[in-house]
């Protein structure tokens, strides 16, 4: 909120996604050594059970009561068109060079003619956290700039 201005729908919904991701990151980042610790694991160990923090991210799937897309304006429509062009640019430039540098890593250095099934789903999930951060930043971004604009 600045000047006492409120948040616009399409900014609370990029605050609620930053939100989120930022509270299941850092719980992930607490919980790796916690886990190391009680169970007496190694890091590189403990570190994929604490992946299942990220299902906290399903909870993204409530942004979209938060932002009502039919009562958006043009230029709300505009940003958010833009946000999630940049989005989905970001995610297939992550998704191809993610797959090919596994694949090369496969071929090249361990010698393996295949790629483990499991890596693409992890891929699919990373690239959809790739896709909701860049959307949200985006569109942040778009609205301060804007508003600089109007102030001129």
């Amino acid at each position: 909120m600045k000047d006492g201005i409120p948040l616009a729908p399409l900014q609370k919904r990029a605050w609620f996604n930053l939100i989120v991701f930022a509270t299941a990151a850092t719980l992930y980042l607490v919980s790796v050594p916690l886990f190391a610790w009680h169970f007496h694991k190694t890091l590189a160990t403990a570190s994929v059970p604490a992946l299942a923090i990220f299902g906290l991210c399903g909870i993204l799937g409530f942004s979209s009561f938060i932002c009502d897309r039919r009562n958006l304006d043009e230029r709300e429509e505009l940003i958010d068109r833009r946000a999630t062009m940049l989005g989905m640019t970001l995610f297939w430039e992550v998704f191809v060079l993610s797959s090919m540098g596994v694949w090369a890593v496969f071929s090249y250095i361990r010698h393996q003619t295949t790629v483990p099934v499991g890596f693409f789903p992890f891929l699919v999930w990373v690239g959809f956290i790739v896709f909701s951060v860049t959307q949200s930043v985006a569109i942040l971004v778009q609205y301060e700039r804007s508003a600089s604009n109007d102030a001129l």
